[in-house]
């Protein structure tokens, strides 16, 4: 027997003791604060790691994940034992429930919250309401905790950076999140309910194991019951010769609580070497003394046989394997523990487990009268009472790749759709990211408007944020007056209209360094949309000077300046430049397009403010863009001084980029609004567009929240190479139904899916198809009643 393997099972041994209680069953002997546990002679720690996109990565791709998780699996140390979880536990409905529905406040909005929080849990139901959890524990013999807490530290830190170049995230846990997870899993359906704290455990005289077992456990020959729940231990008996990377996949893939788990002990290379040569040795032995019985028998044509052949060929290749691929000897138990509520339901699951096992050649089974020993095998305490040991290489075992698909589920997190792989709802948070700008992209009709009124739905009907939004189309007014008639303002931007806005409205802590500077910039833009011929040196000098001297003029007077005094200024100029630019400006001044040349004549105090530029025709879109973001910028400010966070929305997005000056003052505002907690999202169809400009393409580059609808083709070769998506990955934007597409959430990328239910009211005020909701001849009525508001 190899060395490594008998001091194993020298160091596993333990006297066995009839356990009189519960508590006795769990093989946990101590615990500590920082999450090491003792098992029999052995301390243990447990590392969380998340998933990859490894299902749908390329080719070229999944070969280099399965050789980086080959790399970390040669990385386990000899002298310890490693085990590999996958938890599928079921959400808890109590807490799903209260974590993502919408709490009913009071007014004529609940009907709408009742419809939003109704499809939420139509979706909900309608997937697997699985979380898949994973998790990589360390077991190793030492003297004391302290050398096993500075060995922990060592090898913890190599897994972190093992698993950061497969782009997964790598933690430890603590005591109480280890015990979490045992708690979920020995008390199914009562997550809720633990609660862990050592100092008042201790103070009470309590054992820690009092907070994590089952109220029972019984005994059967082939299955387990854990208070009301039927377990059954399964273990891998017969291997294939060669197996899919799927195969951990399809089995983990059940809609049910269960574990599978890889417990690895690796053996060092010399004495694996020894051990080969050593059989290989046995094997030549065997056929030369074949040989010589048959030259005895006069037979000196005889062919050795198929076996022995086989056996010499696979001990070569191992051999080579060992010494010229730089793989490792593995030797691995693979153990998995399914949980019912029926035994009817046990033996169902258990037979679809072993017939998923069977469609890739292999052979499960089940333990006999050694389920209670498959039971502490499989759960991620660090022990390993099953010894249905196989041999394998390093990339024999890596085969048993155990990733998927990523999943985005934060706590407290808004609902933009499904996994289109998973089924799982994508629950996103943008606070959990590094800036919160966010893109929304996609050809005419992918569903743009209704992904961003869905979004909108949410903010007005379960937050209090502020809502800023721009519409070049006038798509989401109906939205609007129907949920927040009573908190909002929709101010509609048209010629010779009555709603106007001050573009030279500045408040204090305006722009990033010097106001003034920052104003001369926005107005030097505001020229560029105005006059196509350009802002040169000369103007720039001009504008920069008169600009100075409006404001302190405002400021002497205590009236707010406009558009109107920066052109008297200019006129009073003696370049002739000035009488230029004062020219240009005449239009927006004293002309009839002076909406913004004046002083504001709306609201905007309201928490939703819409600015409408349907109206102004498509050459003064650019403009009232520019100075719609500026006023927006100014409410940010003020919001933020306040304390309060604001969501910016803005339509059309790559009109202001086909200007350098007005892309440089966009550019400088969308740092501003990231600075000053708003949440940006920028909304745009032509995404060709938006990436010929350096500037925008460097802003959805550094965003860290993208969704991506249907994509037209020059796009997504660009998109591709920016946001470094696989062809696999862009195929979930390439003739995607409206809704369908994918996300980037930091450096989670997923494919999702997103069909609101139809039969509703909130879907008749967010739809843009002809003929439906409020566009249509289908309008939902509104009622306003005293006693709604």
């Amino acid at each position: 027997m190899i060395r490594t393997l008998k001091n194993l099972f020298k160091q596993d041994r333990e006297r066995y003791t009839v356990p009189r209680r519960v508590q006795d069953t769990i093989p946990v002997r101590r615990i500590w604060k920082d999450g090491i546990f003792m098992t029999g002679n052995k301390f243990s720690k447990t590392y969380q790691f998340t998933d990859i996109n490894y299902f749908v990565a390329s080719r070229e791709d999944k070969e280099a994940m399965f050789l980086s998780y080959s790399e970390l699996l040669n990385s386990l140390d000899s002298g310890a034992s490693t085990k590999i979880t996958i938890n599928n536990r079921r959400l808890n409905q109590a807490n799903f429930e209260q974590s993502i529905l919408m709490p009913m406040r009071d007014d004529f909005r609940d009907e709408y919250r009742k419809e939003y929080n109704q499809m939420l849990l139509d979706k909900a139901m309608g997937g697997n309401r699985i979380i898949q959890e994973k998790y990589i524990t360390i077991s190793v013999n030492k003297k004391n905790v302290e050398e096993a807490r500075t060995y922990f530290a060592r090898v913890g830190a190599d897994l972190i950076s093992h698993f950061a170049v497969l782009g997964s995230k790598c933690k430890e846990l603590d005591a109480e999140e280890k015990l979490r997870v045992l708690h979920d899993f020995y008390r199914q359906g009562e997550e809720a309910d633990f609660y862990f704290d050592p100092q008042d455990m201790m103070k009470k005289g309590h054992d820690f194991k009092d907070y994590i077992c089952p109220d029972s456990i019984e005994k059967n020959s082939d299955y387990i019951k854990l208070g009301e729940k039927y377990c059954r231990v399964l273990f891998l008996k017969d291997y294939a010769s060669y197996i899919k990377d799927s195969m951990v996949t399809e089995l983990t893939d059940f809609n049910r609580n269960m574990m599978l788990s890889i417990d690895v002990v690796p053996i060092p290379t010399d004495e694996a070497v020894r051990e080969v040569e050593n059989r290989l040795l046995g094997i030549e032995t065997n056929i030369t003394n074949w040989q010589r019985r048959q030259n005895a028998n006069n037979n000196f044509s005889a062919v050795v046989p198929y076996d022995m052949e086989l056996q010499r060929k696979e001990a070569k290749e191992f051999l080579d394997d060992l010494t010229t691929r730089d793989q490792r000897m593995m030797f691995a138990v693979i153990t998995m523990v399914i949980s019912a509520d029926s035994k009817e339901q046990l033996d169902s699951d258990t037979e679809a487990i072993l017939s998923v096992a069977r469609k890739h050649m292999c052979q499960l089974a089940t333990l006999k009268f050694q389920q209670l020993d498959g039971l502490n095998t499989v759960l991620p305490i660090g022990t390993r009472k099953i010894n249905a040991f196989r041999t394998l290489t390093t990339e024999s075992l890596a085969v048993f790749m155990p990733f998927k698909v990523q999943e985005i589920q934060d706590d407290g997190g808004i609902y933009y759709g499904e996994n289109a792989i998973s089924h799982n709802l994508i629950l996103c948070s943008k606070e959990n990211l590094l800036n919160q700008s966010a893109f929304l992209l996609g050809v005419p009709g992918s569903g743009k408007s209704f992904s961003v009124k869905e979004l909108i739905t949410f903010l007005i009907l379960n937050t209090n944020d502020d809502i800023l939004i721009c519409d070049p189309e006038g798509e989401f007014v109906p939205l609007i007056q129907a949920l927040s008639w009573d908190i909002s303002t929709v101010i509609r931007m048209t010629a010779g209209g009555k709603d106007r806005l001050n573009a030279m409205y500045m408040v204090d802590g305006y722009g990033e360094n010097n106001p003034i500077v920052e104003k001369s910039q926005f107005v030097m833009s505001l020229i560029e949309q105005i006059d196509k011929r350009g802002v040169g040196p000369q103007h720039k000098s001009i504008i920069d000077r008169c600009t100075a001297l409006v404001y302190q003029e405002a400021e002497q007077t205590g009236r707010a300046a406009t558009l109107c005094d920066l052109r008297n200024k200019l006129l009073e100029q003696p370049e002739r430049k000035a009488k230029e630019i004062a020219l240009s400006l005449e239009l927006f001044t004293t002309g009839s397009l002076d909406i913004f040349g004046k002083e504001s004549t709306v609201d905007l105090d309201n928490r939703i403010v819409v600015f409408d530029i349907h109206s102004l025709g498509a050459q003064l879109k650019p403009t009232g863009l520019l100075v719609i973001t500026d006023t927006i910028l100014n409410r940010v400010t003020l919001n933020w001084k306040c304390g309060k966070r604001t969501h910016v929305f803005i339509d059309e997005f790559h009109v202001v980029f086909e200007n350098e000056q007005s892309g440089i003052f966009f550019n400088s505002a969308w740092r501003q609004f990231r600075k000053r907690g708003a949440y940006p999202t920028a909304i745009t169809q032509n995404v060709e567009y938006l990436l010929d400009s350096v500037q925008a393409s460097t802003m959805l580059s550094n965003s860290e929240f993208v969704i991506m609808l249907n994509q037209a083709a020059s796009d997504r070769t660009k998109l591709a190479k920016l946001l470094n998506i696989s062809d696999e990955q862009m195929s979930y934007v390439t003739n995607a139904d409206a809704g369908c597409g994918l996300i980037k959430y930091g450096s989670v990328l997923v494919p999702f899916i997103n069909h609101f239910p139809k039969n509703t009211k909130l879907y008749q005020l967010m739809t843009t198809k002809p003929g439906e909701g409020v566009f249509g001849g289908q309008a939902v009525p509104i009622k306003r009643t005293v006693d709604s508001v």
